[in-house]
């Protein structure tokens, strides 16, 4: 089981991932497992074989020791050995995770909102909070978007963003809730997808991510994914300093690779 952890350079890392697939990706491809911008990763920019223990970019090859990161494109991929007890994380991570560096590109205006589309209010339009928040609905004073509908209960609605998406969850209310118009089961949350519709009283109301759209994500409304370029990979352990005969063979590999990798670079200038 591998760890792996994306940041933003010179930013904080996003929540990890737990990865336990024989071989994974790191690119901009749909299927990737760990998903970044098309703007700077290639489709497969990186295939980590942990069967085998390497990992492969374009013409450049390595092992897969105690921890590396693998820069790409203004982006670090951080790939370590996962603590004992962990489990995979699921799909949704994944997802998850590639909205969130999107909207670092998209700024401001890529927060997921919710649009009222008839009811109290009708127009009005309110930004989710961040991941790891919890966003109430109803008609009583405790809710965070307060709607003066008789068949609303005072906490009706809850919408929930995690590091593993965002899902509606109905809070057992009066009458209920519906979700394309399908009910919403009580206490139960389903996901939410940019474009899906949410019925609740009088009101209607859409449920945007522009951050899916632009990653063309199942169920967006606008898929206008940017135009990928090639991005120069560099490599760097951060494992302790390996001691021995394999030690110094791996160091031997990564010195290879950086100085392969510096040449290429030079070239391309």
């Amino acid at each position: 089981m591998l760890r792996v952890e994306v940041s933003e350079e010179g930013r904080p890392a996003l929540p990890a991932i737990d990865v336990s697939d024989p071989v994974f990706v790191i690119g901009s491809a749909a299927q990737a497992r760990i998903r970044l911008p098309a703007a700077a990763a290639r489709a497969e920019h990186v295939i980590v074989d942990t069967a085998a223990g390497t990992w492969r970019c374009a013409d450049q090859t390595g092992v897969v020791g105690e921890g590396y990161t693998f820069s790409i494109g203004g982006y670090r991929v951080r790939v370590a050995v996962a603590p004992p007890g962990s489990l995979a994380s699921p799909p949704q991570r994944t997802e998850s995770l590639a909205r969130e560096l999107v909207r670092g590109l998209l700024g401001a205006s890529s927060a997921p909102s919710l649009t009222v589309e008839r009811g109290p209010h009708a127009g009005a339009v309110r930004n989710l909070p961040p991941p790891d928040a919890i966003y109430v609905i109803g008609r009583g004073d405790d809710a965070q978007w307060i709607f003066d509908d008789p068949d609303l209960s005072k906490r009706h609605l809850e919408i929930r963003r995690s590091w593993d998406g965002t899902s509606a969850v109905d809070l057992g209310s009066k009458n209920g809730t519906r979700l394309e118009g399908h009910v919403l089961p009580a206490t139960d949350g389903l996901e939410l997808r940019s474009g899906m519709l949410l019925e609740l009283g009088s009101l209607a109301l859409r449920y945007r991510d522009p951050a899916e759209a632009h990653l063309g994500a199942p169920g967006a409304e606008v898929a206008t994914p940017p135009t990928p370029v090639a991005t120069p990979l560099t490599v760097s352990s951060l494992a302790a300093k390996p001691t021995g005969r394999r030690g110094v063979f791996v160091i031997a590999i990564l010195v290879a690779i950086c100085a392969a990798a510096g040449i290429i670079g030079l070239a391309l200038r």
